[in-house]
């Protein structure tokens, strides 16, 4: 069933007359993605836990490798150590079948859903997979191995037991051991297992026990709840709720350990770690609260105590952007980032729907929303030296990006701050009708033939960002913008699924402005275009040669996957929080499509189901929480339903 589904979904994503590749990555019927190693693009993946990120690269010419970086936090580390280990077939163990030796160099298929399970061609009359994975808590790999007679007679198979300690300084050092097993025969249809593992520790006693069932228990945890736990998608086709578990997995795997707590960073082996005011805050950490995991919600309340901890600290001037690094250090600033945090911030605090956790916050809150006041310039917008772009692009002395998010920022802080009864509820709805009017008047303008907006005064050129206005809610040049995201000079190859262009006279594609785009084209009502560019760009970036995680570098950063499941939560089915307990949507259901669904979601606080029904022409949403229906009604698409739960 689910492989016919996959070929109806894969038909309809072909309507356009290009020729389309085929994936690169295949869902197959155990919630995973597949992949034939017999092709020339490498496989390339990111894996992390709290103390180590691993890149793995699976190719014809080195087989399987990677690359781990180990961070040591311990009260007997003075600083915070970031180790690599570096791991090619040099480190495969000792295998032999027979007395022979057996090389496993090629891999002929590999298969992920968080742990990344590879199958070596049949040789010698044995079948060798191997499961590759970091522990969840430690600074530790897991390599499992199993052997399999394929054959019709027994075999003798035997590994070598071994272990390399690799000296890092006199406190630190990484040890890569293999337990061995003793000669054994294994008969026909049976198999023999055993682990090779990588850990960092002390040099006194770098390695330690391995409960590698443990381990490999707590990984498949987090597994199970990205593909069966809570915030779940539901659609009839089965690629886009793949594709959503992938990236909800990638999530809950985020949070790393460091001096200053556990939190939520960008993961990948370069930027690792570290948080920025965009990537965990602005992008990622609305999204945390749907996925109803402790854990995730505190590190992502530890992230901005990082921030609320320097601004009561150092003050807001200048207004923190990233803190980067082992030790967490403050490195960028001045990019908007004040607007982005007021963005961010204020989303998650509404959509986790914890009051107490709300008021822990909340200076944070208000030192982000005076940044952005004191930025605010005569004309009526917000003044920042660059944007997340980090001076890729011009930006003038005051760009679109801040502006907008600092309208969204205002707004929902507004929201926030009525449903904690604060008094500056009536001054930020003030400030952010205010920005609204400012926006407008200042960066409203005619840009290569679309009534959209210019990026900032002196631009002349259509920007990517020109859709973060809609995003927030601001519909004054709803119909330009669209049709600028739509056309030529802005995305000319979305109908092969690749990412806009962030300038339309610069090659530079900027993936975490694509997301943001199909999110912005159904809260428009573009629901039939949105739905095709998404199926587009679900085949070429996360079931693709870059998949399972799109990313502008490579390197599997948590956004722009992070924003992937926004599409849906907060375009196709519209949710904007109102409240720590309430929210609006504005579902958009495609007409091919009998129903929809978001099961066990966790947001404000609490289990709830979104249905929403095609009921002749017109839809019907229902939430249920519990055994309780809170809300039922029937409605045009577009129409907005206000939803309070008790």
């Amino acid at each position: 069933m689910l492989a016919l589904a996959l070929v109806a979904v894969m038909a309809s994503c072909l309507a356009a007359t290009e020729p389309t590749p085929a994936d690169f990555w295949v869902a197959d019927a155990a919630d995973r993605v597949a992949h034939d190693c017999s092709g020339k693009e490498p496989l390339v993946l990111c894996m992390q836990g709290r103390q180590v990120v691993m890149q793995v690269q699976v190719d014809r010419v080195t087989g399987c490798s990677y690359q781990a970086c180990f961070y040591l936090v311990r009260r007997e580390v003075p600083n915070n150590k970031k180790l690599l280990f570096e791991a090619g077939r040099e480190t495969n163990p000792e295998l032999r079948v027979n007395d022979q030796a057996l090389k496993c160099e090629f891999p002929a298929s590999a298969a992920f859903d968080g742990l990344l399970t590879l199958t070596y061609p049949v040789s010698r009359g044995v079948l060798v997979t191997r499961t590759v994975y970091p522990s969840m808590t430690r600074a530790v790999v897991i390599d499992e191995w199993q052997v399999r007679n394929t054959s019709d007679k027994p075999v003798t198979v035997r590994v070598a037991p071994a272990r390399r300690v690799k000296p890092v300084d006199e406190q630190i050092a990484i040890v890569w051991s293999c337990q061995g097993v003793e000669s054994v025969a294994v008969k026909p249809g049976e198999m023999i297992s055993f682990a090779t593992c990588v850990q960092a520790g002390l040099a006194d006693a770098p390695d330690l026990a391995i409960d590698v069932a443990a381990e490999r228990g707590a990984r498949r945890a987090v597994v199970e709840a990205a593909w069966r736990g809570p915030g779940r998608l539901e659609t009839p086709e089965p690629q886009l709720n793949v594709a959503f578990a992938l990236q909800k997995f990638h999530v809950l795997e985020c949070p790393m350990e460091t001096r200053k707590g556990v939190i939520t960073h960008n993961g990948s082996l370069i930027y690792s770690p570290g948080i920025w005011a965009n990537d965990p805050v602005e992008y990622s950490s609305p999204l945390f609260p749907f996925f109803g995991d402790p854990e995730l919600n505190r590190a992502g309340m530890n992230m901005y105590r990082v921030w609320q901890d320097h601004c009561q600290q150092q003050g807001i001037v200048p207004f923190p952007g990233s803190f980067e690094g082992p030790a967490l250090k403050l490195t960028q600033k001045e990019r908007g980032d004040d607007a982005m945090v007021l963005y961010g911030l204020s989303k998650f605090l509404l959509f986790q729907g914890d009051r107490a956790a709300a008021e822990q916050l909340w200076p944070l809150l208000e030192f982000s929303a005076a940044s952005v006041l004191s930025h605010t310039t005569a004309d009526g917008i917000i003044a920042s030296q660059t944007d997340e772009m980090e001076d890729r692009y011009p930006t003038g002395k005051a760009n679109l990006s801040t502006s907008a998010l600092a309208y969204g920022g205002y707004r929902q802080a507004a929201r926030l701050a009525q449903s904690m009864g604060k008094p500056l509820a009536a001054e930020f709805d003030r400030r952010a009708d205010a920005l609204r009017m400012g926006l407008e008047a200042y960066f409203g303008a005619e840009i290569e033939g679309f009534k959209t907006y210019r990026y900032y005064k002196e631009n002349t050129t259509l920007r990517g960002w020109i859709l973060l206005p809609l995003a927030m809610g601001i519909t004054e040049r709803k119909e330009g913008t669209v049709a600028a995201l739509l056309s030529d000079q802005l995305w000319p190859k979305r109908m092969q699924g690749a990412d806009i262009l962030a300038e339309s006279t610069r090659p530079t594609e900027w993936g975490r402005e694509t997301y943001y785009a199909l999110r912005v084209l159904f809260k428009a009502g573009r629901t039939e275009e949105a739905l095709d560019l998404t199926r587009r760009v679900v085949r070429a970036q996360i079931f693709g040669p870059k998949g399972p995680y799109p990313d502008e570098d490579a390197i599997d950063m948590l956004c722009p996957g992070s924003l992937y499941p926004r599409v849906f939560t907060e375009g196709m089915f519209g949710i904007v929080p109102t409240g720590l307990n309430s929210f609006e949507c504005t579902p958009w259901l495609p007409k091919a499509w009998p129903r929809m669904a978001l099961r066990d979601v966790r947001a404000f606080g609490r289990a709830w189901d979104l249905v929403v029904e095609r009921v002749g022409d017109q839809q019907k949403i229902t939430i249920t929480s519990g055994d309780r229906t809170v809300m039922t009604e029937v409605g045009p698409a577009g129409k907005t339903h206000a939803v309070r739960f008790p």
